[in-house]
């Protein structure tokens, strides 16, 4: 038996779900997006589902949405994960444990997230409700409608709150092993925090920052259970634009469905690798400096 014959038998119980389960779904994807293997045999030329979406402006706003409220989330999600776990690596070894609320966000499921914001900020929830007993409001329905407005708002809001606490732990897992020292001598010979902050941990959290943008971005762009409750119906995300062609329209339009699940695949892979390359070229940059 050679050696790569026995790696593979050693490593089968990952590779094979891996292939079964992840590459056999893609695979299944792209030939249903082309009219391969779908419910219903498919007349006309192997694109034409992608001729369809390209002409379909419902699509693109669906498109240009999904992105809006990714980037948005993402990027307040690692922002502020960031600045709290700089904080609560600055407090005391004493207030250290109680810190550790943080990672309660972290085992709630995204739709329980959804759910609280959808219990704070919806013209019959919390906030509003808060609003009317102050005499702020004259009645409920006069709260700002936060969670329809037209811009995802709720679901920035839903998406930030559950990537904060992991932008956090990626973070921490820099700060731990942070040498302290340097904090301290730049402190002494003068530096502001902000200084410091900027100039000799912000530099040594990128990786962790960069790494949690790219996950939480690509989540958020094709997650499902959040856009389900917080969703505007027009422009909304492109999951829910996936959901409606597959389960509400008849079986001639599955090849649309899968067609855009292939384009938000493709999507994803050149994100990583363009987002990769800029952040590697923006670093060599600064170390030439």
């Amino acid at each position: 038996m050679s050696w790569t014959t026995s790696l593979f038998l050693r490593l089968s119980p990952l590779i094979l779900p891996y292939l079964v389960l992840f590459c056999g779904g893609v695979f299944l994807t792209v030939c249903q997006s082309i009219g391969v293997l779908t419910p219903l045999p498919q007349d006309g030329g192997a694109l034409d589902a992608y001729a369809r979406l390209l002409t379909d402006r419902s699509f693109f706003a669906s498109f240009v949405f999904s992105l809006g409220v990714a980037a948005a989330s993402a990027f307040l999600a690692v922002v502020v994960g960031t600045l709290l776990a700089y904080r609560v690596w600055q407090l005391p070894e004493r207030l250290a444990p109680a810190a550790l609320v943080y990672k309660i966000p972290l085992i709630l499921p995204h739709i329980a997230v959804a759910f609280v914001v959808l219990v704070f900020w919806g013209q019959s929830g919390i906030l509003a409700s808060a609003a009317h007993s102050l005499g702020l409001i004259q009645s409920m329905n006069a709260f700002p409608n936060v969670l329809y407005s037209g811009w995802g708002i709720g679901m920035v809001l839903a998406y930030t709150l559950k990537g904060t606490p992991f932008a956090m732990l990626l973070v921490m897992a820099l700060l731990v092993r942070f040498d302290v020292r340097q904090v301290q001598t730049a402190a002494m010979l003068g530096a502001s925090g902000l200084r410091i902050f900027s100039s000799i941990v912000l530099p040594r959290l990128a990786p962790a920052m960069h790494t949690g943008f790219i996950i939480l971005f690509l989540y958020s762009f094709g997650a499902f259970d959040i856009p389900y409750l917080l969703s505007e119906s027009r422009p909304g995300m492109l999951s829910i634009h996936v959901y409606n062609l597959y389960f509400k329209h008849d079986l001639a339009r599955r090849p649309e469905a899968m067609a855009i699940l292939t384009i938000m695949f493709g999507f994803a892979v050149l994100f990583i690798v363009a987002y990769s390359k800029v952040v590697r070229r923006l670093e060599n940059g600064v170390r030439k400096l």
